[in-house]
């Protein structure tokens, strides 16, 4: 029969207790936290493991859609393009109409006015021709009695301004007040002395002194006399006459020179 020492056999248990309760504490307990936090990580795992699943899942499905309209797409971008294309097409066909429309306008204007100069500087040189002509022929054709005329009608618009323009003789006398008293005389022949005689008494009247004739032959008057007294002239010549009709003449030749429909 065995012999059982009783405390023997309870220091064992209450070793075997302590032990077991120093191996749970240090091992078996350590190892279930970390079994428990393992369980976790590989649930937490799973989780975005299944949440990426399902994004990459969207995604191929949203890749699908766009693969499925990318003809349709690509069509109205081609469609756009093509309507962008036209339009700006459009616009520089416009633009440049609207270029070449300034560019004749401006050239068409400025040939007009190039046609404009060399139109009135054939009216000039013509005015000028039919002036000249009409003074070579005057020259030639007036009689001698003509010339005489004027030098009388001169002379008698010289009496009668005492009566009809003082204003004149006024301004005539005070232009020679600190002047020596001169008259200038232009004719285109040479006077008598009997045109001398009655010029200077008709300008000794007129300025009120004592004048002295200075006598000038300008044949291209063609006929009658031209003085200076002081700062005023006195014309009554056939040339004069003629360049008065300069401008009428001109004007006429522009008038006829424009087209009727302006």
């Amino acid at each position: 029969m065995l012999d059982l020492d009783l405390s023997t056999i309870i220091w064992t248990i209450l070793n075997f207790l302590v032990l077991t309760v120093i191996l749970y504490f240090l091992v078996f307990k350590p190892m279930t936290m970390r079994a428990e936090e393992r369980a976790i990580e590989k649930a937490a795992l799973r989780a975005a493991l299944q949440r990426d699943q399902l994004d990459a899942q969207q995604r191929l499905e949203e890749l699908d859609k766009r693969l499925i309209n990318l003809d349709e797409e690509i069509e109205k971008i081609t469609d756009q393009a093509y309507v962008n294309s036209q339009k700006q097409q459009e616009d520089l066909l416009e633009a440049t109409r609207q270029e070449a429309e300034s560019i004749m306008l401006e050239a068409v204007a400025e040939a007009r006015k190039e046609q404009e100069v060399d139109i009135k500087r054939l009216q000039s040189d013509l005015v000028e021709t039919v002036i000249n002509i009409s003074n070579d022929t005057l020259r030639e054709v007036i009689p001698p009695e003509v010339h005489d005329q004027l030098l009388e009608e001169m002379t008698r618009n010289i009496w009668n301004m005492g009566r009809t323009d003082m204003r004149m003789v006024q301004n005539i006398r005070e232009s020679l007040e600190e002047r020596i008293p001169t008259v200038e005389i232009e004719v285109p022949r040479e006077l008598t002395n009997e045109q001398r005689m009655k010029l200077i008494n008709t300008f000794n009247a007129l300025t009120d002194k004592e004048v002295e004739l200075e006598v000038t032959v300008s044949p291209e008057l063609v006929s009658g006399i031209r003085a200076r007294v002081g700062d005023i002239v006195l014309d009554n010549t056939i040339n004069t006459h003629l360049e008065s009709l300069r401008d009428e003449i001109g004007q006429k030749l522009e008038t006829l020179a424009k087209p009727e429909n302006e």
